[in-house]
């Protein structure tokens, strides 16, 4: 190893034998050697030895290690580098792959190689050309014409450099450099394409013309449209190499990039592009045989097959998504190709993969849409008897639409409502994590079948009845088939009138309940059952009509949770959640021939009903009928509901205190707390439905809920005195904490949701029972034991009882505020539950409880003035956004209040300092807009005069006013935070900042511009426009959801 050090000495030639030895050690396993390799390559001056590695070494690893070295350098170094020295490698460089690429047997031997070095003369090109190299493009076209070989490299340099100026510039140049690579390709481009004209004309040599073909599919989306359509180059690629199976691929691939070019303006080109497309699909149409099983072929095909399927269909639709009304009003004979092209195009969509269907799928559903917006602009008349009549348009590609919603529903993918799924061994099981890209595939496809359905709802009623016939019957039973169509049948709810949907839906329910019944064997079951609930639960429309529907409907899921297969119980309860959130009116009301209203008789059958369901599905069904009486409208008859409801947690409940009562350490017995949490679990659902209903219960459990939580705090705190932290690890003492999270999480939810008339109730005897037990135990505990709700459950009562709350402020924060600072000031990280809702809790009172500061001692409020800056600090961007908040609401409060002046003097200029120091750090740019609103204000107050007092001392000199004092003192910040801002330059910004007090955009605009001009700012500056961003993209969805909404079916009924 002590040889290899002089390899480190660059003052001495390199020995190349001895570093080829290294490095081919180094690939046989020596890993002794790779500290030495490293250090090698990272030395300044290593790039002074590739030339000598490239020359000398026998080690092609060896070389690729130096043109390792030499791409960094380029990469990170290259301005650095004295002109002479940059021409000399780019020299060197360019000689060694004339060298190579001379001759095809050396170009063949040095494959890998010579890629690499074609890299690393690009990487060089992007860095002097055209500046520095002017002459690049012509040299290399005039090169290309000294050999074959060279011609056929030359092209793959001409390929590299396309893709990093064309497809992989961004984030890699500036936008300028971008730019005028981009504008020199283009203006040069000429000797391109004639070199590239020449070669397809001429080159009898297969590989050459390949990477020609290649090449010129990189060239196409951004070259000057004249040479594609004022050259002969289309009839080239569709007459003479199309055909050609060495080079159809990637002819394709150059007519697909043909196809997409948008001509508007260019009538005459349309005749060419129809043309090519004829021309293209007479060749297609002699490799396609209808009758052929395409997904079979693909499945059993090499690579030049399955990407000439993909080619192929990216060739049909970027085409048709770009001409599509071009071709349908060229004549008969493109319309006829045109309809070739989509039966293609079908054939291929029947394949195996998820990518090609995808590409199919886009513009299956352009093409449905737009056909749907054209018969919808232009409405057909009816005949008489009321059928249909379709627009001709429309008919002209009814076969192929009705072949579609073949495919379509054979497709269809598993929507995120079905819980069941088949996995890879053909068994039937409960999904344990969401198929996000199937969930998306479905919602797309869904929109595809409603057009479907709109354009032809007979045809597509009358397909899905058909496969289903078939399921019923057995001729095409499979769990997939099933499957598929029954997600399909899901998928167009709404598209359908509602006697057409009755009629439909009255047919699919009665065969799936028929299967059901008819079908021997658990798994057949589990299918049928999923696919029952899933479409009932898409068609709360067809529900809320048919009651004898509903009610066998409901009176089935609750069969099912009484059925035991994975998954089964947890869809049937999440349908019925559904079902009831729909149609809650339906089951309150006494519906016709009917002895009580349904959610009696639910009510009364449900200890039956969740005999079998595990206790998260039983929390679901008690929300599903808490959903269902919080439908009813007289109060009396909801209490009376509620508490017949809740009998069996309450009777559970009961007989857990009456132990207690009896023997407190009752309560410490595991399954006793296990018992405990699911009980409240149970309330908390009910709660969150019933609203302000769930007073009635609440006071049931209450004060005994409170007494159980005093219990689990002194258990968990003698066992933290006794153990110390570690005691928060054990299991006992996380169930207990489980029960305190859950019954602070329940008051939250019932104060949330609790009307003003119920305040006072609030106030008077919830409050005075709660406070002892929960701030206590929260300041008592260490750090780990104390629970982030008590905070969360303070800003909520705050939020709710307003200024009610200001006689208990004071306990509050005594309670709360010191103890959790010391848990959170140490850094930003630790603890994030405690110090969000500590940070809302502050924001609550100060928003709604402003009373109560103001009556706060001074260092109590100075303490609460630091946590708000500490909360502005935070990298964090949830913590620090309720800072900048509660600063805005606390300087709008203030400005309404007699005690401005004192809060001025005081704090004025340390909040001013405080946003002035994370909006010029750049770690905290996405909360630009609040800091700009905050400083308009912070600005406008002394501008208007609100502040009579100086806010200066008289040690900080004699100022005219507040405006001239605020404004140097901005001046000094900026000038001590960037040193290559001049003070004209921070003078000049300030009066502009002033000037635009009253117009909130324009002193944003203004402030951002500053920040821009800075060089910490003027890259990923993407955060200053955040606000914009996110106000265009709030705006877009909107108009895309008015666009849905206009179209029945595309957005879910309620």
């Amino acid at each position: 190893m002590d040889e290899l050090k002089q390899l480190l000495d660059f003052s001495k030639p390199l020995n190349v034998p001895m570093l080829d030895q290294a490095v081919e050690s180094f690939f046989k396993g020596n890993m002794k050697i790779q500290p030495f390799l490293v250090q090698f390559k990272q030395h300044p001056q290593a790039w002074t030895r590739v030339d000598s590695i490239l020359d000398k070494s026998k080690s092609a690893r060896c070389k690729m290690i130096g043109l390792g070295i030499l791409e960094n350098t380029i990469q990170v170094r290259w301005a650095t580098l004295p002109a002479q020295q940059r021409k000399g490698i780019r020299d060197f460089i360019v000689a060694l792959v004339i060298k190579l690429s001379k001759e095809k047997e050396t170009l063949q031997k040095n494959h890998s190689f010579i890629t690499k070095l074609n890299v690393v003369l690009v990487q060089i090109v992007k860095k002097e050309w055209p500046k520095n190299w002017p002459g690049f493009i012509p040299e290399l076209v005039n090169s290309s014409k000294h050999s074959t070989s060279l011609c056929t490299n030359n092209m793959q340099i001409l390929k590299l450099l396309s893709e990093e100026v064309f497809d992989y510039s961004s984030g890699q140049m500036t936008q300028k450099k971008m730019h005028e690579m981009k504008k020199n390709l283009t203006s040069q481009f000429k000797m391109i394409f004639q070199l590239c004209n020449y070669v397809l004309d001429n080159s009898k040599d297969g590989l050459l013309i390949l990477i020609t073909l290649q090449t010129l599919h990189k060239f196409l989306h951004w070259i000057p449209v004249g040479f594609v359509f004022e050259t002969k180059l289309i009839e080239k690629l569709a007459l003479k190499f199309f055909g050609v199976p060495q080079f159809q691929n990637s002819t394709l691939q150059c007519l697909g990039e043909i196809g997409a070019i948008e001509v508007k303006g260019k009538p005459e080109y349309n005749r060419k592009l129809v043309d090519m497309y004829k021309a293209v699909m007479g060749q297609v149409s002699k490799l396609f045989n209808p009758n052929m099983n395409m997904r079979k072929i693909y499945d059993q095909g090499d690579s030049k097959i399955t990407s000439f399927v993909r080619y192929m269909a990216i060739f049909i639709t970027s085409f048709l998504k770009a001409h599509l009304h071009v071709v349908e009003n060229a004549g008969q004979e493109a319309q006829g190709a045109l309809i070739m092209s989509l039966q293609i195009l079908l054939m291929i969509s029947s394949v195996n993969d998820v990518v090609i269907w995808k590409i199919c799928l886009e513009y299956w559903n352009f093409l449905v849409e737009d056909l749907f917006n054209a018969n919808r602009m232009n409405p057909p008349k009816l005949r008489l008897g009321g059928l249909q009549h379709v627009s001709p348009r429309v008919q002209a590609y009814a076969k192929v639409l009705r072949e579609l919603r073949h495919v379509m529903i054979a497709k269809m993918p598993r929507p995120e409502e079905v819980l069941i799924m088949e996995d890879e061994n053909g068994q039937i099981v409960k999904e344990t994590m969401k198929d996000t890209d199937a969930i998306t595939l479905y919602k797309t496809m869904r929109d595809g079948l409603v057009y479907l359905t709109h354009l032809d709802p007979q045809d597509t009623q009358n397909i899905m009845l058909m496969k289903l016939h078939r399921q019923v019957n057995g001729k095409e039973w499979t769990w997939n088939n099933l499957n598929t169509l029954c997600w399909a049948i899901g998928s167009i709810t709404g598209a359908l009138q509602e006697t057409q949907e009755k009629t439909f839906l009255v047919r699919v329910i009665k065969d799936l309940l028929q299967m059901c019944e008819n079908k021997k064997g658990k798994d057949h079951k589990a299918v049928i059952a999923s696919n029952i609930m899933y479409v009932v639960g898409q068609y709360p429309r067809f529900l809320r009509m048919h009651w004898k529907f509903l009610k066998t409907v409901v009176n089935k899921l609750f069969e099912f949770m009484h059925e035991k297969y994975e998954g089964v119980q947890d869809m049937s309860c999440d349908t019925f959640l559904k079902i009831a959130k729909s149609c809650r009116r339906k089951f309150v009301v006494l519906q016709e021939d009917e002895r009580i209203p349904f959610i009696k008789e639910i009510i009364q059958r449900l200890p039956q009903t969740i005999e079998d369901l595990e206790q998260s599905q039983i929390h679901t069904f008690y929300q599903a009928v808490a959903v269902i009486v919080r439908a009813e409208q007289n109060i009396q008859v909801t209490q009376e509901l509620t508490m017949r409801m809740m009998t069996l947690p309450n009777q559970t409940w009961a007989s857990i205190i009456i132990q207690a009562n009896r023997h407190v350490e009752s309560l410490w017995d595991m399954k006793t707390v296990r018992t405990v949490i699911n009980v409240l679990k149970t309330n908390n659902r009910v709660a969150g439905a019933l609203e302000h209903h769930y007073a009635i219960q609440l006071g049931r459990i209450y004060l005994e809920m409170l007494q159980v939580y005093k219990s689990y705090s002194g258990y968990v705190s003698n066992e933290i005195k006794s153990r110390g932290a570690e005691a928060t690890g054990l299991a006992t003492v996380r169930n207990m904490r489980a029960v305190k999270k859950e019954t602070l999480k329940l008051i939250q939810t019932f104060v949330k949701n609790s009307r003003d008339d119920q305040h006072e109730m609030i106030f008077k005897k919830l409050l005075p029972a709660l406070l002892d037990p929960v701030l206590d135990d929260y300041k008592r505990n260490v750090p780990q034991a104390r629970d982030a709700e008590v905070l969360l459950l303070i800003a909520e009562l705050v939020r709710s009882l307003k200024n009610g709350m200001s006689e208990v402020i004071t306990r509050i924060l005594d309670s709360t505020f010191q103890c959790t600072l010391e848990m959170i000031k140490i850094n930003f990280e630790d603890f994030p539950d405690v110090r969000r809702n500590f940070f809302e809790m502050i924001r609550a009172i100060n928003s709604k409880c402003f009373k109560a500061l103001l009556a706060l001692q001074p260092p109590q409020f100075k303490l609460v003035m630091d946590s708000i800056s500490w909360s502005v600090n935070h990298l964090d961007r949830t913590v620090a956004e309720i800072g900048l908040r509660t600063y805005v609401e606390m300087l709008e409060n203030f400005a309404n209040s007699n005690a401005a002046p004192q809060f001025y003097k005081g704090y004025y200029m340390s909040v001013l300092k405080e946003i002035l120091k994370v909006l010029l750090d750049t770690f905290h740019k996405l909360g630009f807009s609040l800091h700009t609103l905050i400083l308009q204000k912070l600005f406008s107050i002394v501008q208007s005069g609100q502040m009579p007092m100086p806010l200066w001392n008289p040690k900080q000199g004699n100022f005219q006013n507040n405006v001239q004092f605020v404004q140097q003192s901005v001046v000094q910040l900026i000038g001590n935070s960037f040193k290559t801002v001049t003070r004209r330059q921070a003078e000049e910004f300030m009066v502009g900042a002033f000037r635009l007090t009253t117009k909130q955009a324009d002193f944003r605009r203004h402030i951002r511009d500053f920040l821009i001009q800075l060089k910490e700012f003027s890259e990923n500056k993407e955060e200053l426009f955040l606000e914009e961003k996110q106000k265009a993209q709030a705006e877009r969805k909107r108009q895309e959801h008015a666009g849905r909404a206009a179209v029945p079916g595309l957005v879910k009924p309620q």
